[in-house]
């Protein structure tokens, strides 16, 4: 499989993002790119681990209600810690889904925390879940097991102490990216927003657990 390479328009298409959002979100998140000023008309294009960067900032402005500058923070943040933990996509548009712990990963949420005028994380492994009472209501067990992250400078506190955390579904999102970027979807599709969280399992409808967003 070659190197997969996707333009500004078929990004947007594909994630139902607004275009000119999309290409906003771009110039926030990613470095100028150096072809741009050296060919007149020249349409950028995107290894998918540039666009998931673009996506994932965007939904931290969007749905999680932080600031571009914030974003940038927590970008450039996780984006060492997944690095060491092997997250994201490659090359060649193939997800890797992470070596960085022995156990089973249902699931991952990295949990952000506002500390001293910068950011503290966990990482949040769903490692098993079962239906224990099919309803209704039904319920489930869930058993989680929770990491803080060394590198984020900053010790986080424990999320039963902080009531304006926010979570970041991480697994959910690089799933529903990496469907959208392998759906062909018509190019009449395109929504004037975001996805509504209804259609995007990668938005929880609580905006995270932050009462009262910033």
């Amino acid at each position: 499989m070659g190197i997969l390479l996707l333009n500004n328009r078929d990004l947007a298409r594909r994630l139902g993002i607004n275009l000119a959002r999309w290409k906003r979100w771009s110039r926030e998140f990613l470095p100028p790119d150096p072809l741009a000023g050296r060919q007149s008309g020249y349409a950028r294009q995107y290894y998918l681990e540039d666009a998931f960067r673009t996506y994932l900032g965007g939904h931290l402005v969007a749905h999680l209600n932080l600031s571009v500058g914030d974003a940038r923070q927590i970008l450039e943040d996780l984006g060492r810690w997944m690095a060491q933990e092997d997250l994201g996509f490659d090359m060649r548009g193939q997800r890797r889904s992470g070596t960085g712990s022995d156990s089973p990963c249902v699931a991952r949420e990295i949990c952000i925390h506002t500390i001293n005028g910068g950011f503290g994380y966990r990482d949040r492994r769903l490692v098993s879940r079962r239906r224990i009472q099919e309803g209704p209501p039904a319920r489930w067990e869930e058993h989680w097991v929770e990491t803080q992250m060394p590198d984020s400078g900053r010790s986080a506190p424990d999320p039963l102490d902080d009531p304006q955390y926010r979570t970041l579904r991480l697994s959910a999102l690089m799933d529903y990216f990496q469907r959208k970027m392998a759906d062909s979807i018509p190019s009449n599709s395109c929504s004037p927003d975001l996805t509504s969280a209804q259609d995007d399992p990668g938005v929880p409808s609580d905006q995270g657990h932050d009462p009262s967003p910033r």
